[in-house]
């Protein structure tokens, strides 16, 4: 988008100072351009603002941050013209709510003077993603503010609500009353919120065909086009796949050897990582499947007696208080004692090459005598305090509150134990270099993993199981999953070791369970067999369709579209 558009790129959102702490740096100085003289007047009417540029890997886009928390006065103001223009009560004690309207609130009265600011013969387009950012979209299209609009919806509300929900929610969407289940839910406003924004849109966009299914069902309007996520540059191919996947799985050895190892001895040579990831939806992102698909595979390798381990980790963002303690600990010790062998093994070197080629000849030297008492005291210590009596724990860190996934592995007896051939590692936060305890981002994770776990009910796209693939990892998706579906029709890639596809569209749960552990079984026996897991590969018309590069166009025509929309009868476009 940068490189397209240059200095008339801008990006608008919410401002959250931690958040920003870290992607954020302000301009200080504004100039006498018409978007500084906009950001100035909102600053006059008592809002915070900010101006700067998003610190992306290989881009640097310059981006507007609105607080999105104001005054009660300019709130209800705000609420007022929702209800008067659009008949959206906001009655209701909702502060996320609270929240959208206010950065839509302010966000409109920037856009409309910015546009007063900007010669006449300007073209302005406003891309709106999702129903948080839009508040502001009907509004200023109500008041003929010079501004082409389009609205993507990546998902719809009443489809998150009611997939995890409703028996046979695929089969029935189009009987549904979108206002009797929004009334059901508690979401009416939101609900409606989204509705007026497409039907105000003068282009409507989403990312499947099934979220365009849901759009005629729950908003009321087809989508003029749908335009799936894509990735910003394609992955390396053959070799470098596999040097990553080995340089990255070393830190996950590491991390796993320190969470485990003061316990008992887990051979990492025979132990496979999977993991799922993604919004903390038990339901919609499948994470009940997957455990109780994991549950029964463990209780098999136990009968089995196999001697291959699987180490699940499940990454989802979840509010607590602090990384535990034990965790930070087990982590220091390992260091530790990895520190000390590289202190004897320094040692010892010398001595066992002066012994060589001493008197003794080529004899090989008794190791013993070789390592004197402050070697051997050192030794003992940092083992006496890497080893524990107690188990690994499950969860990195104190949460702080119940948990589906903490109290599933209670109940299904996945407590790490020794004797379970599968273990469980529950990281409720993102990954990311910076804080991550692996010592590696996201992505570096996802490459030195074996295998990704997606078997959404409700999944619009799936960017987690695209983005996993396309760095080499195989995955499992659904057929309810927009890029499980573009794997099953558009690529013709179902069935390979690569992308495993999950029935869940007219599935029941258990069949869905009993197909899963199929598959975690048939990936460990491959593994046994073989010793070796496949990196994954797409074919070359599969990665381009993927690429940014490619989506870009689809964009391009859709924002003239809102042009030719916007200004009918001017025939510019």
């Amino acid at each position: 988008m940068t490189d397209t558009y240059g200095e008339n790129y801008f990006l608008i959102g919410p401002y959250f100072p931690e958040k920003a702490k870290l992607d954020f740096r302000p301009i200080r100085e504004l100039d006498d351009s018409p978007l500084s003289n906009a950001i100035r007047h909102i600053r006059d009417l008592g809002f915070e603002i900010h101006f700067g540029y998003w610190l992306l890997e290989e881009a640097r886009p310059k981006v507007i941050l609105i607080n999105p928390v104001i005054s009660m006065e300019a709130l209800n103001a705000a609420k007022t013209i929702l209800w008067k223009h659009h008949g959206i009560s906001t009655l209701e004690n909702n502060a996320l709510l609270d929240q959208v309207i206010g950065f839509g609130e302010v966000t409109r009265l920037f856009l409309t003077k910015l546009i007063e600011e900007i010669n006449i013969d300007q073209d302005v387009i406003a891309h709106y993603h999702e129903w948080m950012s839009a508040t502001s979209l009907p509004e200023l299209t109500c008041r003929q503010i010079r501004l082409a609009t389009v609205f993507t919806t990546h998902a719809t509300l009443l489809g998150r609500y009611l997939a995890p929900n409703e028996p046979d929610y695929f089969s029935k969407i189009r009987a549904f009353d979108w206002a009797q289940k929004a009334r059901e839910y508690g979401i009416e406003a939101q609900v409606k919120i989204e509705r007026t924004v497409a039907k105000y849109a003068n282009v409507l966009v989403t990312n499947s065909a099934s979220t365009a299914s849901e759009c005629e069902a729950f908003l009321g309007r087809h989508p003029d086009s749908i335009v799936h996520s894509g990735i910003h540059r394609k992955p390396g191919v053959g070799h470098e796949v596999f040097e990553k996947h080995l340089q990255n799985r070393e830190k996950i050895d590491a991390f796993v050897k320190a969470l485990f190892s003061p316990s008992y001895q887990l051979k990492i040579e025979k132990t496979l990582y999977f993991f799922t990831s993604g919004r903390y939806e038990f339901r919609n992102k499948g994470f009940d499947v997957t455990l109780q698909a994991i549950a029964r595979l463990n209780a098999e390798l136990v009968r089995r007696k196999s001697d291959i381990h699987v180490v699940l980790f499940v990454i989802s963002k979840q509010p607590f208080y602090h990384v535990k303690p034990d965790v930070l600990e087990a982590r220091q010790r390992f260091q530790e004692l990895q520190r000390i062998c590289k202190m004897i093994s320094a040692r010892l070197g010398p001595r066992i090459y002066a012994n060589v080629t001493g008197s003794a000849g080529h004899k090989l030297p008794d190791l013993n005598q070789l390592v004197d008492d402050e070697l051997q005291m050192t030794w003992r210590q940092a083992l006496s305090n890497f080893k524990r009596d107690s188990l690994p724990p499950i969860t990195t860190h104190h949460l702080t509150g119940q948990d589906e996934v903490l109290d599933f592995c209670q109940q299904a007896g996945l407590n790490n134990k020794e004797d379970d051939r599968v273990k469980v590692i529950y990281h409720p936060d993102f990954i990311e270099r910076a804080t991550s305890l692996f010592s590696m981002d996201y992505l570096e994770f996802v490459r030195g993993c074996h295998l990704g776990i997606f078997p959404s009910l409700y999944e619009p796209w799936g960017y987690a199981s695209m983005e996993t693939v396309l760095h080499g990892t195989p995955v499992v998706t659904s057929d309810v999953s927009g890029f499980g579906r573009f794997v099953k029709q558009a690529a013709g890639m179902e069935g390979n070791n690569e992308v495993k596809v999950v029935k869940r569209r007219e599935q029941s749960g258990e069949d869905a369970i009993v197909q899963l552990t199929e598959i975690f079984t048939e990936f460990v026996e491959d593994f046994e067999n073989q010793q070796y897991i496949p990196r994954a590969t797409l074919p070359k018309s599969v990665l381009d369709s993927l690429c940014w590069s490619e989506l870009q166009k689809r964009y391009e025509e859709n924002y003239k579209l809102a042009l030719v929309r916007y200004q009918p009868v001017a025939g510019l476009y």
